[in-house]
């Protein structure tokens, strides 16, 4: 099994990145062998699209599984339609992170209805928008 764990520096004792599209690197550990290779991500400066390019290197290089902080809804979409299971770990290092992940400890991001730690934070207001051109009376009335 290949676990990808998204980190900020090319060490496997490097802390996890705080977002899994703009992570520098990602360290791919292969749990049957204890190989690991440290994978630089390209896409980490990109202004838009970070998230989904990043899931598509982690498919490319054949993860079964990713640890994150935090990840977008679309590349947490994307991802798990690869069938990659997405597990989130606080503030450790890579290599506490996959001992962690091997012991159960780590919790699946799962996608349901009410979680909201996915997206953008705005409120909409609800009110709608009548074009005062076409108002003839005070009732809005054409």
């Amino acid at each position: 099994m290949i676990i990808a764990v998204a980190i900020s520096k090319p060490e496997r004792n490097s802390t996890l990145s705080d977002v899994f599209g703009k992570s520098f690197f990602f360290l791919l550990h292969n749990s049957d062998d204890k190989s690991e290779v440290i994978l630089s991500n390209p896409f980490s400066s990109e202004l838009g699209g970070a998230g989904i390019q990043s899931a598509k290197l982690l498919i490319e290089n054949c993860a079964d599984v990713l640890i994150v902080k935090q990840i977008g809804r679309n590349p947490f979409r994307f991802l798990s339609s690869a069938k990659i299971k997405i597990y989130q770990s606080a503030e450790t290092t890579a290599s506490d992170a996959i001992r962690y992940f091997a012991e159960g400890q780590l919790n699946m991001i799962e996608e349901t209805n009410k979680d909201n730690s996915f997206g953008r934070k705005r409120k909409r207001s609800g009110e709608k928008f009548i074009d005062k051109k076409y108002v003839n009376d005070k009732k809005g009335n054409i």
